[in-house]
């Protein structure tokens, strides 16, 4: 299946992955309900990863997003690992678990049966369906599926989470709007920048995965605050920058247009107007971090699109297939 026409599944996808909620209800989560949670995956699993641990601090829990690289030596360093991976069978993220005995564990995949699955011992299935390269689907069926389990471990919130697969399809069309102006504005850039803050740093992670790997163009994730002591000095008019988030972003937004640099600004905000240089793609505010983070990574997975057309890399496979980061199916 094609990238663009993955992306255009989003809607279908997300309604699917609330089949998640009748898994989740069966599921004993007391072990998790006290402690630190640390929680973990490798490449975009790592991304949303970062955009959960956000919103279970925002709910009042001890939590930090951690690399499983960081914790295959073991030590029990979290009374609780929530383990994201689509397909379970990421090494670094297995051997994380194993090497944590201590710990409550649960694993978000798209396969129960997976080495993830069996290594937690408590899971969570992603019913996404069909995924392309780079992920677009997988990604936000996880978010969506972490999302459900912290409304049963922490409580419900005011987030409309059936609404969420509409939301989607809205947001998709009026960003595909903008998309024509988008990629003529960042045409042959030597580097993209992706900046946000908390959860929205998550989102950033996994929006420079999918500009590198669809397009080829180098990227780097900021955390907003960090991107002010100096990063974005090296933004200029043959760069980009794509902003989320509706605070210091804006200001920063425009500070990076008036220097010439081309500036896609994801936001809530409703009084912030496109420039010559700025584009902006609006989505609708939200309670919850993770479903925020589902609607903002959906310009950034239609971005992408745009630059590997122009590019001449659509559907191109990896040129760096790799033999030793998954776990192969008996």
């Amino acid at each position: 299946m094609s990238y663009r026409s993955t992306i255009a599944r989003q809607p279908e996808s997300l309604r699917d992955c609330l089949n998640a909620r009748a898994e989740i209800e069966k599921l004993d989560l007391e072990p998790l309900k006290t402690g630190l949670i640390a929680v973990t995956g490798i490449g975009a699993s790592y991304a949303a990863a970062v955009v959960v641990a956000s919103e279970l601090q925002r709910r009042g829990r001890r939590a930090v997003p951690t690399r499983p690289v960081d914790l295959m030596e073991g030590g029990d360093h979290a009374d609780v690992m929530i383990a994201l991976s689509h397909r379970g069978r990421s090494i670094e993220t297995v051997r994380a678990l194993r090497n944590h005995p201590k710990a409550a564990k649960l694993a978000i995949t798209k396969d129960p049966e997976s080495p993830l699955a069996e290594a937690a011992g408590r899971h969570v299935t992603i019913e996404n369906g069909s995924d392309a390269t780079p992920s677009s689907t997988g990604y936000t069926g996880t978010l969506l599926v972490a999302g459900l389990l912290l409304e049963k471990l922490c409580g419900p919130t005011a987030t409309d989470w059936d609404a969420l697969p509409g939301l989607a399809g809205d947001v998709l069309s009026l960003s595909a709007e903008k998309m024509h102006r988008i990629g003529h504005l960042f045409a042959d850039r030597r580097a993209i920048d992706c900046v946000g803050a908390g959860a929205a740093l998550g989102t950033s992670e996994g929006a420079t995965l999918l500009v590198r790997e669809a397009s080829r163009v180098p990227t780097c994730a900021f955390d907003t605050r960090h991107y002010l002591h100096g990063p974005m000095e090296s933004m200029d008019g043959k760069t980009g920058v794509l902003v989320f988030g509706d605070g210091r972003e804006v200001e920063m937004a425009h500070q990076l247009e008036t220097i010439g640099c081309p500036v896609v600004l994801v936001t809530a905000r409703l009084d912030i107007e496109d420039g010559e240089r700025l584009t902006v793609l609006r989505v609708p505010a939200q309670e919850s971090r993770i479903a925020r983070g589902i609607l903002d990574i959906l310009s950034a997975q239609l971005l992408a699109a745009e630059l590997s057309d122009a590019a001449g890399l659509t559907d191109t496979k990896f040129r760096y297939p790799q033999t030793d980061t998954k776990i192969k199916a008996a």
